[in-house]
């Protein structure tokens, strides 16, 4: 199994967000939803912005929830 560093973690009501950096390949993003299922969009990305803004958009797609239109936060 391919390991990487853990080097962003975000939480929101019920789920968390994170990004792993592997190295040579980029970033991957992962979310935890309520039932702790662990979900990634099996992409690599070439910033962890990136990465944490999709999982972001993820999450706020799966709750129906607006969006936010900031950045890293």
């Amino acid at each position: 199994m391919d390991t990487g560093r853990v080097v962003y973690v975000s939480v929101f009501p019920g789920w968390v967000a994170g990004v792993t950096y592997h190295r040579g390949e980029g970033y991957r993003c992962w979310v935890i939803n309520p039932e702790m299922t662990v979900l990634s969009d099996g992409e690599m990305h070439a910033s962890s912005d990136e990465a944490i803004a999709a999982g972001r958009l993820f999450i706020h797609h799966s709750t129906g929830a607006e969006p936010d239109r900031g950045g890293k936060g």
